[in-house]
């Protein structure tokens, strides 16, 4: 988890891949392709994943009634799928707080976490997992 939340709190982007390739075997991600070119090719090694093509017919047949919903989830230009925002820095999160009140982006709560937990306005404390809640 310690590494997780390092990753937070540099900053992430979610990537969704979704394996329903039936082309290229989702090669194209992280191996090598196209499979007829040599990998020494600008552009043809993208990944250290196996050549090999998988497939995904397995797991099909084996949970043939499996599903997955993904909700909330928002994409465009960058800057465009919110409204608002803050231009102030983010502050270091290895510098000790200096009053109660967390600022916008910051942590406010969490299983084991020891922090404050009101944030400054108009931010609200928003759970992001069990572990991590942060003012949005």
């Amino acid at each position: 988890m310690a590494t997780m939340d390092k990753s937070f709190q540099a900053g992430v982007v979610l990537v969704m891949s979704i394996w329903k390739d039936d082309e290229a075997n989702m090669l194209w991600l992280d191996s090598n392709y196209p499979l007829d070119r040599p990998s020494s090719q600008p552009g043809v090694a993208r990944g250290t994943c196996s050549a090999s093509p998988g497939t995904h017919y397995p797991a099909e047949i084996e949970y043939p009634n499996s599903s997955v919903t993904f909700s909330n989830i928002r994409f465009g230009n960058i800057g465009s799928t919110y409204e608002g925002g803050s231009t102030s820095a983010i502050p270091d999160p290895s510098s000790p707080p200096t009053s109660d009140t967390v600022p916008q982006y910051g942590q406010c709560g969490g299983q084991d976490y020891t922090g404050p937990t009101t944030c400054a306005a108009p931010s609200k404390c928003e759970l992001v997992n069990q572990w991590y809640s942060r003012c949005l």
